[in-house]
């Protein structure tokens, strides 16, 4: 065997054989190294070398210069700003390594060299809509100019980032920060995960990025003479319409508006697309709900218009009673042309109810629905960690009032039975004195009569609620009746036994906000993970100061915050993320990143004292880049509506709500009230 051995052929080198230097000198031979080239390929990228380094040579050389280098080197573009041709490139922040989130920059074109005109950011409507329409292009124009370029490698060393992006939009024409337009010049923000091998710095990569895509997108994408000019006249003349039919609405008595033609199913329960197909049925208001418009630049439309009040929408299962209420309370915001919805809006301030069994309630009085709950719990600061179905919805609706809603939609399907109606039967066999809930049937009157607050509910089981409409709508296979008079008839010869509330509903809520310490003190802001869920970053050194209830959180000037807290938060941090599967509107993940930095604004402002209406106020005056400028300028916020941030705040479980001095002497006084009607 030895002699065997000693003839076998062995190939030059050491190790395993492969000229001394392993496997990796095997796959080097067989795959080549990251700098070995074919020759053509050699000439090709000298010639794009040329070119590129005239493009802008500053940038050009600095790539260059740290090309192989370790990552960190990128922080050499952090706060530079370069002048191309045609536009000026910010790098306003710089990744620390190819895995943390991607770098933030800035492309600014003047309007000397973009040439939109006026008529495209005369007015904050335009320069929304424009925003818009340049977003989506901005978002189209990466995807054909980067089509194959890898987002996530395989290994540590293989090749990681190279990839601009720009948060894009959805049917929704919302104020972003993606794109920015004034009267100056064309701003987009983007982020680019800087190329690298590991920690290795791909200055080849770089320089394709900046020097060749980035110009190429100018061209494409932000320059008035290449845009289609009739699809971006037609966003804005559909969103400026759209404007203009909400702000009618209140004149002729609406609530909300379904134009004839709207299509309103869509593709999926998570898809915002229209269903378009041979069987898809499109709206057409009956002749009794019709009513007319005359919009800037459509002209004349009509529809179905659902009036202040109370409305049922009813039919049988499966025959499109969610699906007109869902289109209502998507009514609240701007569509895109061919969305289907272009034509349903709704008042801006319409929000939606539902059932919430484990949300968390902060000092509201729940007196007008709950009211002497068994062990005397006092029900006008009611607070709680874990609500049931109908003190979560109890809650919902007073806070709604405080955000100054003057719309409540609900679903009978994601609502609380016990909250909604109290048949005669169960009256009989529990009586009103024992019955801590006054059901909304109980009130829904008085919310009209009393509060000028609307409701829009779909009902298909609780028939009790045909005695308190003022418009029924039977929805069978997607086409809408005026059940009215049926109703009504119905009503009258199957009378209920309605049960009065015991007082009056009284004030609507007005209450301090203020945020725990543990979460104001923390080294990192709430961040959002997704549309629904906010992560919160609680402070491990806050955990000692003096959360207890009725005590100061902190009373020195490093506080940061000084009004008292509830009670003691014991949950795990993982539980103190806060959860918006709720909130039904909340359209875009950007909207969400933007409730999380409003978040941290409050907890920033420490000495403040502010109700949640005078908060609101405030957000709705600032800019989304003023709310959010001690965290950098940031291209992926969204504006939220009021309505959402209060929802939001008010389910945070670090949040301390406390009923203001204008609510002192509020209470309903607990007396028999007459009739509403």
């Amino acid at each position: 065997m030895g002699s065997d051995r000693a003839t076998t052929a062995r190939k030059p080198g050491g190790r395993g054989g492969w000229g001394g230097h392993g496997r990796g000198a095997y796959y080097k031979a067989l795959y080549g190294s990251r700098n070995s080239q074919h020759p053509c390929q050699s000439a090709d990228n000298a010639v794009n070398a040329q070119i590129l380094s005239n493009v802008q040579p500053r940038l050009n050389s600095l790539l260059q210069s740290i090309d192989g280098k370790s990552y960190s080197s990128y922080k050499q573009l952090s706060g530079k700003k370069f002048a191309f041709s045609a536009f000026t490139l910010f790098f306003d922040y710089i990744q620390s390594d190819a895995y943390a989130p991607p770098s933030r920059i800035r492309v600014r074109v003047d309007q000397s060299t973009a040439k939109f005109p006026v008529s495209c950011y005369s007015t904050k409507t335009q320069r929304i809509v424009t925003a818009h329409y340049l977003s989506s292009l901005v978002g189209r124009g990466l995807e054909r100019l980067q089509p194959s370029q890898p987002r996530h490698g395989g290994g540590w060393q293989s090749a990681k980032g190279g990839v601009i992006s720009i948060d894009t939009p959805g049917q929704e024409v919302i104020e972003r920060t993606s794109v920015i337009v004034c009267d100056r010049s064309i701003e987009a923000r983007l982020t680019a995960s800087l190329p690298a091998a590991g920690r290795t710095i791909l200055g080849n990569s770089a320089q394709k990025m900046f020097l060749e895509t980035l110009p190429q997108l100018v061209d494409k994408a932000l320059l008035y003479a290449v845009v289609d000019h009739k699809k971006l006249s037609e966003l804005i003349e559909c969103v400026e319409d759209q404007e203009y039919l909400r702000a009618q609405l209140q004149s002729k008595g609406l609530l909300s508006f379904v134009g004839n033609g709207s299509i309103l199913p869509r593709v999926s329960g998570v898809s915002s697309l229209p269903l378009v197909s041979p069987e898809t049925v499109q709206f057409e208001s009956p002749a009794s709900l019709r009513v007319s418009f005359t919009l800037p630049n459509r002209g004349t439309v009509m529809g179905m218009g659902i009036r202040h009040g109370v409305t049922l929408i009813c039919g049988g299962g499966f025959n499109g009673k969610s699906t007109l209420l869902q289109a209502i309370e998507m009514g609240v915001y701007n569509h895109v042309p061919r969305d289907g919805r272009e034509l349903v809006v709704t008042d801006a301030s319409a929000i939606k109810i539902k059932s919430e069994e484990g949300r968390f309630v902060s000092n509201v009085d729940i007196r007008p629905f709950i009211n002497h709950l068994p062990f005397s719990k006092n029900t006008s600061r009611f607070s709680t960690t874990n609500a049931s179905g109908s003190t979560s919805m109890a809650a919902s609706i007073q806070e709604a009032l405080e955000a100054e809603s003057r719309a409540l939609l609900f679903d009978e399907d994601t609502c609380a039975t016990n909250f909604l109606v109290r048949d005669g039967r169960m009256q009989q066999l529990v009586s009103q004195s024992r019955e801590p809930i006054t059901p909304l049937i109980s009130r829904i009157r008085e919310l009209w009569k009393t509060k000028s607050v609307s409701c829009v509910l779909v009902i298909g089981g609780c028939g009790d609620y045909l005695d308190v409409a003022d418009t029924v709508i039977d929805m069978c296979q997607y086409s809408a009746t005026d059940a009215t008079a049926r109703a009504k008839d119905i009503a009258d010869r199957m009378p209920i036994s309605l049960e009065l509330p015991l007082a009056e509903y009284g004030r609507a809520p007005c209450r301090t906000v203020a945020i725990s310490a543990r979460l104001a003190c923390s080294h990192k802001p709430p961040r959002a993970q997704s549309r629904k869920l906010i992560a919160l970053f609680v402070s491990k050194k806050a955990d000692a100061l003096p959360d207890a209830q009725c005590k100061s959180a902190v009373e020195s000037e490093d506080s940061c915050v000084q009004t008292p807290l509830l009670e003691p938060h014991k949950d795990s941090d993982q539980d103190l993320d806060l959860d918006l599967s709720a909130l039904d509107q909340l359209v875009s993940a950007s909207q969400t990143r933007s409730i999380a930095r409003i978040i941290c604004y409050i907890c920033q402002s420490r000495k403040e004292n502010k109700t949640m209406h005078e908060w609101l106020a405030l957000f709705e005056e600032r800019t989304l880049d003023e709310l959010c400028s001690s965290l950098g300028i940031v291209g992926n916020l969204a504006r939220p509506r009021n309505a959402e941030v209060a929802l939001a705040i008010n389910r945070l479980r670090l949040a301390c709500m406390d009923q203001s001095d204008q609510n002192h002497g509020s209470a309903p006084s607990w007396r028999n009230i007459k009739d509403l009607e």
